[in-house]
């Protein structure tokens, strides 16, 4: 029963995630272009939010991670960048090795996420993921 019961709910977490795959929602779109944050060629817009203190939005790419990366910093070369343990995360702020510095700020996280075509329905190939988180 425990087996068909977590199944259930695996099969529920999937469509429900494959339902969030959709276009960018326009009110979403002017508010990346109003914070000056240009989507990467082809980006497929998966889901994103309103938070208390930040709007966020989950996009996927089948580009190479690098060469997402690449064109980010090239867009934002004052930016600084966060690449410690695993992680690369641009943001608009002072260099620091915290997360109090780029927490608030506006940011652009770039990694591989191999779960995105599972979670979100999306073709295979897109296993680049990219958050803009943009604060309120």
């Amino acid at each position: 029963m425990r087996k068909i019961l977590a199944i259930l709910c695996s099969s529920l977490l999937l469509f429900t995630a494959s339902l969030l795959a959709a276009e960018l929602p326009a009110k979403d779109a002017v508010i990346l272009k109003d914070a000056g944050i240009p989507l990467y060629k082809n980006a497929e817009f998966l889901n994103g939010g309103l938070g208390d203190q930040s709007i966020g939005a989950r996009f996927a790419s089948s580009a190479n991670v690098e060469a997402v990366r690449k064109f980010y910093r090239s867009r934002f070369p004052s930016w600084a960048l966060n690449a410690q343990y695993g992680t690369w995360i641009l943001y608009d702020g002072q260099p620091g090795n915290s997360l109090a510095a780029y927490m608030g700020k506006k940011q652009i996280m770039v990694q591989t996420n191999s779960n995105l075509p599972a979670w979100f329905g999306v073709d295979k190939k897109n296993t680049t993921e990219i958050l803009i988180v943009i604060p309120k």
